[in-house]
């Protein structure tokens, strides 16, 4: 029951029984359930204030609007990246740069939906690339190389990552099966068409015909840190 004593009780935006509770970080975590579950376009600034059982006017006090609350949900999530601490001395370049690839990753699997919000907008892919680059950069920078070749690595591996995540995210699957579509498709060509692809796909037969996005995701790390390694004699 509403105090009329106490001076504005009432008016609209003022905060309800609880409301004091309220914080940035509590409707943040209650947004990322949302877009979790239904995805960024349920998110709303009133289906929100329902979740947290808040008038709509006190989001505004601590998230002006849709476009800060996703600011915020790519900083809850991938923030942390690019505040961890310097790595340890004895860890090695490579250790450190494919641990930041595995983090990254795993962060973006564990959301998929806003995963696939993120990597669809260049602004939103520009502020994540912001608050995670820094230990890529650090482990390349240990390693010696220059400053453009740091960028122009760390830019070419962050694209593998987000190519690699937008396909996983689109899945949903930790397998994809190429059988038997693929099977068929390739039983179809003519002779002499696309041979290599022919043979590969009859020693692998129907079973080997899926991928796992694991071992794909670990394949194409180690090949960019090999390269890296080969390229500038580390």
């Amino acid at each position: 029951m509403v105090n009329a004593g106490k001076p504005g009780a009432g008016r609209s935006g003022r905060p309800r029984a609880g409301e004091e509770r309220l914080s940035r970080q509590a409707i943040l975590e209650a947004a990322l359930r949302i877009v979790d579950a239904e995805g960024l376009e349920a998110m709303t600034m009133r289906r929100l204030a329902t979740t947290l059982g808040v008038n709509p006017m006190s989001l505004y006090h601590h998230l002006p609007n849709k476009a800060a609350v996703f600011a915020g949900l790519v900083e809850l999530v991938f923030a942390g990246m690019g505040n961890s601490a310097a790595a340890d001395d004895e860890v090695d370049w490579r250790t450190e740069l494919t641990g930041a690839a595995h983090a990254y990753r795993n962060a973006l699997r564990a959301h998929p939906n806003l995963a696939l919000q993120v990597l669809a907008d260049a602004a939103g892919v520009s502020e994540v690339v912001v608050v995670t680059v820094e230990p890529f950069y650090r482990a390349l920078d240990r390693a010696g190389l220059t400053p453009r070749q740091i960028f122009e690595a760390v830019n070419t591996l962050i694209d593998f990552i987000h190519g690699f995540s937008l396909g996983e995210a689109s899945v949903r699957s930790e397998t994809f099966e190429l059988a038997p579509d693929l099977l068929e498709r390739v039983s179809k060509l003519q002779p002499g068409q696309a041979p290599t692809l022919a043979k590969i796909v009859g020693i692998l037969g129907a079973d080997g015909l899926h991928y796992e996005f694991d071992d794909g995701f670990e394949t194409g790390l180690s090949l960019f840190a090999d390269g890296i390694a080969a390229r500038f004699g580390l």
